[in-house]
C-alpha cells in the first residue's frame, strides 16, 4: 500500500510543476492587420476608417483618435463613454445646422424658378472669368453674345467647341475674314506702316507689320495688326537681314492683298541705319517708291538717346547731388 502510495504521489509531482511552469509563460501578441470588411459592420460603418500611415491602425472619425485594429479594441471605444458623447453631440450639431442651411447648401438646391436659373448662370459666368482670369470688362460684350447666339436651346445643347477646334477656327475663318476687311479697307483708304523686327522663343527672326488708318465705319483713326512675316525660309542660304531684303518683304505682303502701294503716305520704325539711314535703308526705299511719304522715327527710342546723351553731360553724381542739396 505503501508503494502504491508512494508511487501514485511520484506520478501527480511532475504533473502539478508542468501547470505551474505552463502558467508562468506569457503568450506572444501578434499585431492584427486592418480589415476592410469592418467598415461594413453597422455598428463600424460610421465612424471607422483605416489609417492610411499604419496598417495596423484604425482611426474613429468622429473622436479623432487612432485605435489598434483589433476587434476586441474597437468594440470597447464603440461603447465607451468618450465615443457616445461626442457621437451625440455630433448628432445635435448636424440637426441644428440643417435648421439653418449653409451657401454651400443653397447652391445645391436645384433651381425651379427662371430668376433662380438667371442667377445659377449668372454665378457661374462670374466664376468662369476668375478662374481663368479674363478682364471683367469681357462681361459687357459676353452676355450680349450669349444671348444672340444662345436664343435657341438646342443651339447650347449641339454646340462642340473645344480649343483645338477653336485655334483652327480662328486661323482659317475669323483671321481670313478679317484679314480680307481689313484689305478692303486699305485699298480704299490712305494709310501708314510702321514695323519691327523681333526673335521669337525659338529664335525664329520675324517682322510685325502694323497699319494706320482712318476707319470711316468706326469714325476714328484705328491701328490695325497687318502681318507677322517670317524673315527666312529654314532652307534659306542667306540669312542677312538687310534693308532691301525687309522692304521686299513688306511690300509683298501688300501687293498678296491687291493694296496699292499709293495709298502708302507714312512709314515708322525704330531709330537704326536699317530702317533710317540715309542710304540703302528701308524708309529711303519707301520714299523711292512712295514719293511724299512721311517718315517718323519711333518717339520712345528717339527720346531715350536724347535722355543718354544728355546724362553725359551732367557731373559726376556725388558732385551732382551736392549741388541739388545746397540748393
Amino acid at each position: 500500500m505503501e508503494s502504491d502510495t508512494e508511487s501514485n504521489d511520484s506520478d501527480t509531482r511532475p504533473t502539478c510543476s508542468t501547470k505551474t511552469a505552463r502558467v508562468g509563460i506569457k503568450r506572444k501578441h501578434y499585431n492584427q492587420k486592418f480589415k476592410a470588411e469592418w467598415c461594413k459592420l453597422q455598428e463600424f460603418s460610421t465612424w471607422l476608417k483605416k489609417d492610411p500611415k499604419d496598417e495596423y491602425k484604425a482611426i474613429c472619425s468622429i473622436c479623432n483618435s487612432s485605435l489598434s485594429a483589433e476587434i476586441s479594441v474597437l468594440k470597447r471605444h464603440c461603447s465607451s463613454t468618450k465615443h457616445e458623447q461626442k457621437k451625440k453631440f455630433l448628432l445635435s450639431s448636424t440637426s441644428k445646422s440643417s435648421v439653418q442651411p449653409t451657401i454651400e447648401s443653397a447652391f445645391k438646391k436645384a433651381p425651379t424658378t427662371l430668376d433662380e436659373k438667371c442667377k445659377v448662370a449668372e454665378i457661374k459666368l462670374a466664376a468662369f472669368i476668375a478662374e481663368h482670369k479674363i478682364s471683367h470688362q469681357v462681361v459687357d460684350h459676353l452676355c450680349d453674345l450669349i444671348s444672340a447666339t444662345f436664343s435657341e436651346p438646342e443651339v447650347a445643347k449641339k454646340i462642340q467647341l473645344k480649343h483645338t477646334k477653336a485655334q483652327a477656327v480662328i486661323n482659317n475663318v475669323v483671321g481670313r475674314s478679317e484679314k480680307d476687311t481689313l484689305a478692303r479697307d486699305l485699298q480704299n483708304s490712305k494709310f501708314s506702316v510702321m514695323i519691327d523686327e523681333s526673335t521669337d522663343i525659338a529664335v525664329v527672326k520675324t517682322m510685325c507689320v502694323v497699319v494706320r488708318y482712318y476707319d470711316y465705319n468706326h469714325g476714328k483713326v484705328l491701328s490695325r495688326f497687318w502681318d507677322l512675316i517670317q524673315l527666312f525660309e529654314f532652307n534659306q542660304k542667306d540669312y542677312s537681314a538687310n534693308a532691301r531684303h525687309l522692304f521686299k518683304l513688306v511690300i509683298k505682303s501688300f501687293e498678296k492683298y491687291s493694296v496699292p502701294l499709293d495709298n502708302i503716305v507714312g512709314f515708322g520704325a525704330d531709330g537704326c541705319n536699317t530702317m533710317m539711314g540715309c542710304r540703302n535703308s528701308v524708309s529711303s526705299q519707301f520714299r523711292e517708291k512712295c514719293p511724299g511719304i512721311t517718315v517718323l522715327k519711333c518717339i520712345c527710342h528717339s527720346l531715350h538717346l536724347c535722355a543718354s546723351d544728355a546724362s553725359k553731360k551732367l557731373p559726376p553724381g556725388d558732385t551732382f547731388v551736392a549741388a541739388l542739396v545746397a540748393q
